[in-house]
């Protein structure tokens, strides 16, 4: 018990440096613009898409995650929007998961066993983007759950009924937290398959089924929820990526330097060989180690093994689906990974503690600063993995804080290599504008188009915008009847301002009429006009 103290303790301090962070990333559309949390809206909370109410717009993620939007409510309600409270809240919630653990495997491995895992999980680099990131606080909460709903029954040979309740409810509270607990029975029953459990196993396994098919039933009844399905383009990129992805992802855990959130399938390319050497490598001496492991050990090694396949496995649904991926989806798997260390090193636990916490320690203190603000967790991504998508992040980070020529620089960039991200055409054109450099705006316009930017709403509008500015009426008016139409009204406001020149009253009327914009339109109209006749 001192020493599963001793470890919460350094916990907590290896993660003081969270005190500065703020709100980055996702918190700011699902936490800070989210106003179902504001107003204490249960209805919407438990009967929506994780999404459905946040900042980004009608967005169908797919996700029915209510509890952590219930914890995220919670927060604003007693922290209000002062993010130190949120950084402590999940914090807490790592501290419940590496308790559930230990507890877990304590009485499958052994207390040294145990501790080394504990200590491995708690501490592992790649765990703090979880931890760090508010957002990702769902991963927290299903694990916390999930390992004390395993712990609960797996010990039991024949659980009482009150034990087979208390499982059931942990699997429903885990899988309202994230849908990977959907995996708990699996994980139980190559537990008890491993240490040849059998007895009472299938009654066992029914107390976590049961609760993931009554969050089944709930995200059947309120209709939300529904299974995201990848497209078939993204299920061709992974398999394409796969053997990068692998690379990626065993090297993060091997060598856990540079942690970085910021990864997609389409720049796995860029990655350094060396370092897709190290991850396949890992993979290769786990099979090892798993090979020769005699006897109990050898079916406790493959228990982890299947542990961290099974749970990264799961990923790849998300990944194929949106492209990205990070440390954060290590979270779980790094449980299997620390039942096949504790296992392995148990007898030299003395040893293998403090080679975890040191390097631990030293990692975490040097990355932490980088969660500050998105400027700085973007600033931080494009040292670590340069790609076009993390130069666009950065820019788009930028623009937040009225940095526009900064952001220019990076739009620039985002889209100036040899790969390309074409989400930066219309920031290209935007950020020159927000600058004052209309014309330079129209020229990197074009030189964007003619690296072949896709037609899109918010490129026809800054286009029509810049043009008019310009002077060049015929193709302004030109670029705002180009299909698709601009979400932004930037081209109603040129159609406007073209009338206005033409004396077409009725036409402007009208378009005054339709006007939705926070801007009134003749103030737009007048700037224009006015820039446009310089």
């Amino acid at each position: 018990m001192i020493r599963l103290l001793l470890l919460m303790a350094v916990t907590v301090l290896a993660y003081r440096g969270l005190w500065a962070a703020g709100f980055v990333w996702d918190d700011i559309p699902l936490i800070v613009q989210n106003q179902a949390l504001a107003d204490w809206s249960i209805a919407s909370i438990f009967g929506s898409d994780l999404w459905a109410d946040s900042g980004a717009g009608e967005v169908a993620s797919g996700y029915y995650r209510p509890l952590v939007l219930l914890s995220f409510a919670f927060d604003r309600a007693v922290f209000g929007l002062n993010p130190l409270g949120f950084h402590v809240h999940s914090l807490i919630w790592h501290l419940l998961a590496v308790l559930g653990l230990y507890r877990l495997c304590r009485g499958m491995i052994g207390k040294d066993a145990a501790f080394v895992g504990a200590c491995l999980f708690a501490l592992h680099p790649a765990q703090s983007e979880v931890v760090s990131w508010i957002a990702a606080r769902n991963d927290l909460m299903a694990a916390a759950f999930g390992f004390f709903a395993l712990g609960t029954v797996w010990g039991e040979r024949s659980p009482s009924l009150w034990s087979w309740l208390g499982a059931m409810s942990l699997t429903v509270l885990s899988c309202l937290s994230k849908e990977t607990a959907f995996v708990l029975p699996f994980l139980l029953l190559s537990a008890d398959i491993a240490r040849k459990n059998k007895t009472g196993m299938w009654l066992r396994c029914g107390a976590l089924a049961s609760g993931v098919l009554l969050v089944l039933c709930l995200r059947a009844y309120f209709g939300v929820g529904e299974a995201v399905v990848p497209s078939v383009e993204g299920w061709q990129l992974l398999m394409r990526s796969f053997v990068g992805w692998a690379g990626i992802m065993g090297s993060t855990i091997v060598s856990p330097w540079p942690v970085s959130s910021a990864r997609d399938l389409a720049w796995v390319p860029l990655v350094s060989p060396f370092r897709l050497c190290i991850g396949l490598a890992f993979w290769a001496v786990l099979g090892w180690v798993a090979y020769v492991a005699k006897g109990e050990r050898r079916r406790v090694v493959l228990m982890g093994c299947a542990w961290l396949l099974v749970l990264l496995a799961i990923t790849l649904v998300p990944t194929a689906d949106k492209g990205g991926f990070g440390d954060r989806f290590l979270y779980w798997p790094m449980a299997g990974l620390a039942v096949i260390v504790g296992t392995c090193c148990a007898s030299h636990w003395k040893y293998m503690v403090p080679a975890i916490v040191v390097p631990a320690l030293l990692i975490l203190h040097v990355r932490l600063p980088d969660w500050q603000h998105d400027r700085s967790l973007w600033g931080a991504a494009i040292r670590d993995v340069p790609t076009p998508t993390n130069e666009l992040s950065l820019g788009h980070a930028l623009t937040l804080y009225s940095r526009h020529k900064r952001a220019h620089v990076n739009f620039v960039s985002a889209m100036g290599g040899q790969e390309v991200d074409w989400e930066a055409c219309p920031p290209i054109v935007g950020s020159a504008m927000r600058s004052g450099l209309v014309r330079h705006a129209y020229r990197m316009g074009h030189w964007a188009i003619a690296r072949g930017c896709p037609k899109t709403g918010l490129m026809n509008g800054w286009m029509a915008t810049a043009a008019a500015m310009n002077g060049d009426w015929e193709a302004a008016g030109s670029w705002a009847m180009s299909e698709p139409l601009d979400p932004k009204g930037r081209a109603r406001a040129v159609q406007a301002a073209i009338a206005r020149r033409a004396g077409d009253e009725a036409e402007y009327a009208e378009i005054e009429a339709e006007w939705i914009g926070e801007r009134p339109l003749n103030v737009q109209v007048e700037a224009l006009v006015r820039a446009g006749e310089r």
